[in-house]
């Protein structure tokens, strides 16, 4: 397909408007049922921040109209705060995450999201906080349900 004929398969919605990206297949917890086997024994591959970037410009490009991020945790990824802000300027982006990393450090490197085209996708599996913790991590369900506040409070 040409540039062209993508572009108007995105608008007729033949293809998906979203491009995906798998920043990384390392995360901090080990879920029970994780498609992607991430985790923390995981081999560490990410993409590098120029080739999210490389990516999110050719999807723009090609008439695509939305960029998502996922992984393993995003958040592992020192750089992750300034590639999402930078994605964003091309095109609305969705991050998923599982929320726990919101130290007051990581927090304040992610208020520059704020105001930008950017949502974060929380994981919480169950509204009881044993059930989802059996299915995550211990403690699990605490950390996002204090992150997510945090996060709506700097307007992200």
């Amino acid at each position: 397909m040409t540039g062209g004929e993508i572009a108007t398969a995105v608008a007729e919605q033949r293809l998906p408007g979203r491009v995906w990206m798998y920043a990384n297949y390392h995360c901090n917890i080990a879920c029970l049922y994780c498609l992607t086997e991430s985790g923390p024994k995981v081999a560490r591959r990410a993409l590098s921040p120029d080739t999210m970037l490389t990516i999110g410009r050719q999807a723009k490009q090609l008439g695509f109209t939305h960029l998502g991020v996922t992984g393993g945790e995003t958040f592992l990824q020192p750089h992750m705060p300034d590639v999402l802000a930078a994605l964003a300027d091309l095109l609305p982006t969705v991050a998923l995450t599982n929320a726990t990393l919101f130290s007051r450090r990581l927090l304040e490197r992610v208020a520059p999201l704020a105001g930008r085209d950017i949502a974060l996708q929380i994981s919480l599996d169950r509204p009881d906080a044993d059930v989802n913790d059996a299915m995550r991590a211990p403690d699990n369900f605490r950390k996002v349900i204090t992150a997510i506040p945090a996060l709506v409070e700097r307007g992200i």
